[in-house]
């Protein structure tokens, strides 16, 4: 398979950590890897990649797939202990990660509080990080190849329709490379430091008027005004500061309602305790 032999090319060459697997078709990536991990089948820094995906997991029990090879779907296995106490703020490398992938093809991308990353205001890439066994797992999606006609959703992007001439092994293999360089800014304060500051640099949220959902029906609204050093978004509501570790945010300007609106065609999620972290129900 010529997509999989590039991917394990390009991964190679980073001089990275990472162990990858290639697989022309799965139900999901992180269920398939959770599994793996449960059962000791693979080591530390494990990667599985998917050519097909149909039934990836998002937040609020939501859905993803890849029909017909145009998305990246992929997921890590990051040891807890590697990361020390600062393992929520995962998300929050990860997001960078992307971001920063998606920025050696020539497009800049921003970061929707706590797992998205956006172009041009539509979703081009979800998070989703699972805890299982002092293992992190680490999902993420990108739309690579789409056109406006295939992707499905206005809500939604692929880096093809954003001008970025790129393979998806060639994403695949920029993710990984910066998302160990921002795993290991994780293990000191200055590195924590500087990982939420670019964050907050690179925020889409920021500056705006959200509501962020605690459930379906149940939301607060006001300003987003920070990122905390923890990745606890801060939302001033009528003129006090308030941390939300979870929450669904969507812009009022978005006027619409989780769950009753066209979601974009990536992963994502949502879960007490960190940022877009969620454990393990064992």
């Amino acid at each position: 398979m010529l997509f999989r032999d590039e991917v394990l090319r390009l991964a190679a060459s980073t001089q990275s950590v990472w162990t990858v697997d290639v697989v022309e078709s799965t139900g999901s990536t992180n269920t398939d890897l959770v599994a793996r991990v449960r059962a000791g089948l693979v080591g530390d820094y494990a990667v599985l990649v998917a050519l097909d995906q149909a039934q990836g997991k998002g937040r609020l029990s939501r859905t993803w797939d890849t029909p017909g090879g145009e998305a990246v779907a992929m997921s890590m296995a990051v040891p807890l202990d590697s990361l020390g106490p600062s393992w929520g703020l995962i998300p929050i490398a990860t997001g960078i990660a992307v971001v920063r992938a998606i920025a050696n093809f020539g497009v800049r991308a921003t970061l929707k509080w706590p797992n998205d990353v956006f172009i041009h205001g539509k979703k081009v890439c979800g998070i989703l990080v699972e805890v299982v066994e002092r293992t992190a797992v680490i999902g993420v999606g990108i739309n690579v190849l789409q056109t406006q006609e295939t992707i499905g959703y206005p809500t939604a992007i692929s880096l093809s329709m954003a001008g970025a001439g790129v393979e998806r092994e060639q994403i695949v293999a920029a993710v990984l490379k910066h998302l160990s360089n921002a795993l290991s800014l994780l293990t000191t304060d200055l590195g924590r430091i500087a990982l939420v500051e670019e964050y907050r640099r690179k925020s889409h949220t920021l500056g705006t008027t959200v509501r962020v959902y605690i459930d379906e029906q149940t939301y607060e609204q006001g300003e987003a005004v920070d990122i905390a050093p923890d990745g606890q978004l801060i939302v001033r509501i009528n003129g006090e500061p308030r941390p939300f570790a979870s929450g669904d945010v969507v812009g009022v300007r978005e006027d619409v309602i989780p769950g009753r609106h066209p979601r974009a065609k990536t992963p994502g999620n949502r879960a007490p305790g960190h940022p877009a972290v969620r454990r393990d129900p064992r």
